[in-house]
């Protein structure tokens, strides 16, 4: 009688585990990877939108490291991203710019920082690629060319 209970425990215990390591405990498929423009990392705060090609789907964003790379998340408290086809774009004004340094008279010392975006075509807003989710862990590095 208790080697049964046991079983059952241990049984239920396992499928318990199984399930919430399997998915992250998030129940979605996870993606990461590496944004590169002009084949070096890019800068920390670039945020990208994964928008499902299918009605009915809900997207997922992710941003950047300071070493180009990227965790898709589903909302605020849940990592992850539904399976499927997903169009890939940037979110405008992601990205935010150093403060000038000022000078001693308060003004502006040298040029004005760049937006290390600016030289992006226009078309990584609408779309970059579509890309295929799987069930499970999936990887997918975005390259990025300046026009």
């Amino acid at each position: 009688m208790h080697s049964t209970l046991r079983r059952t425990c241990v049984l239920f215990a396992v499928a318990l585990l199984a399930t919430v390591a399997g998915c992250g405990g998030s129940g979605l498929p996870s993606l990461t990877g590496t944004v590169t423009i002009d084949g070096k990392p890019a800068p920390a705060g670039v945020a990208i939108q994964f928008s499902p090609t299918a009605e009915g789907g809900s997207p997922s964003y992710a941003q950047t490291d300071a070493n180009g790379k990227y965790e898709a998340q589903f909302s605020f408290n849940k990592n992850g991203i539904q399976q499927g086809e997903h169009s890939v774009k940037l979110i405008p004004g992601s990205v935010v710019t150093s403060m000038p340094e000022i000078g001693p008279d308060g003004r502006p010392v040298g040029p004005p920082p760049k937006n290390p975006l600016g030289s992006l075509p226009k078309t990584y807003w609408e779309e970059i690629e579509v890309i295929k989710i799987n069930a499970g862990s999936n990887t997918h590095d975005i390259a990025l060319t300046s026009e």
